[in-house]
């Protein structure tokens, strides 16, 4: 019998404990671990924007040390009154919000189109044609805003909005373009022509069918251009020279980071209003976005 119990304790020696462990258990182990790789993976990439907001309500004398404390109970608001009254943050502000509003509305209207044309329209060799286009956006904005700097310069669209939207639409509309492509080809072409034959033309097929089921493409084209444009600094810093048409990109560089020294509490509150609006739009689309997926979504 005493062999016995030893050569069970032997073998439950040399057995993994996670074999011992119920079902339930089990789970429990993986889920803890989980969520603690995502707890930390949350903190490495939201300190960041903690740090921002943490640093734009905080006075100055309290950023500037050697050993600033994570956590205050100094807050104020002293540095987003100084940013909207004493600075040109409302204009950059203001700038931002008409360049990216033109650009998505005319990356989204262009991609839409042309995307429901290269679905719909049989031309020889389309497929190369769709990834021709696609390659155009694997250019880097640098390497592209040169050359359209020169082209700019010559029919004056230089240090315009008009000229700033435009080829923020250039960089964006590759990429949009073929996806909306890819979006309508999934539309049956079978439900328009029913519409058609009910009395319809191609123009009302086009809006009251395909329209309403590539709604999650228009969205996700929506949301790319916007990031694309509201993020854009490259094409401003090169197109525009007026201060007072500075988007808020180089606009917080330009009026805060002016030479050695750093205005770090008002770039700070500029930052931390500038990331509001991209998260404002994602979160007010999300819901349309998601409910075109759904199996009732319109």
């Amino acid at each position: 019998m005493s062999d016995r119990n030893s050569g069970i304790e032997e073998y439950r020696g040399t057995t993994p404990v996670w074999s011992w462990l119920s079902y339930l258990q089990r789970r429990r182990v993986v889920s803890a671990v989980r969520y603690g790789l995502l707890a930390i993976v949350a903190i490495v990439v939201f300190f960041p924007v903690f740090w921002m907001f943490n640093s734009a309500l905080r006075p100055v004398q309290t950023l500037v040390t050697t050993s600033p404390d994570i956590f205050t109970t100094n807050v104020t608001l002293e540095n987003y009154v100084e940013l909207f009254t004493e600075t040109r943050f409302p204009t950059y502000l203001r700038n931002s919000i008409i360049i990216t509003s033109g650009v998505v509305l005319l990356t989204t209207v262009l991609a839409t189109l042309g995307g429901y044309g290269l679905a719909r329209i049989n031309i020889p060799r389309k497929k190369y044609f769709a990834r021709g286009i696609l390659f155009g956006y694997m250019f880097p904005a640098i390497l592209l805003a040169i050359p359209m700097y020169i082209l700019w310069s010559n029919i004056g669209m230089t240090n315009s909005f008009l000229g700033l939207m435009l080829a923020i639409s250039a960089r964006s509309l590759p990429f949009s373009l073929w996806l909306m492509w890819q979006f309508f080809q999934t539309v049956p072409e079978s439900l328009e022509e029913s519409a058609v034959v009910a009395g319809a033309s191609r123009f009302q097929a086009f809006v009251d069918v395909a329209l309403p089921m590539a709604k999650p493409g228009i969205i996700a084209v929506s949301i790319f251009s916007f990031s694309i444009a509201w993020g854009d600094y490259t094409f401003a810093l090169v197109i525009m020279s007026d201060i007072d048409l500075y988007p808020i990109t180089i606009g917080l560089e330009s009026s805060f980071i002016p030479g050695q020294h750093t205005d770090w509490e008002l770039l700070m509150a500029g930052a931390s209003i500038a990331v509001i609006p991209p998260l404002l739009f994602v979160f007010f689309l999300q819901k349309y976005f998601l409910q075109g997926f759904s199996p009732g979504g319109t």
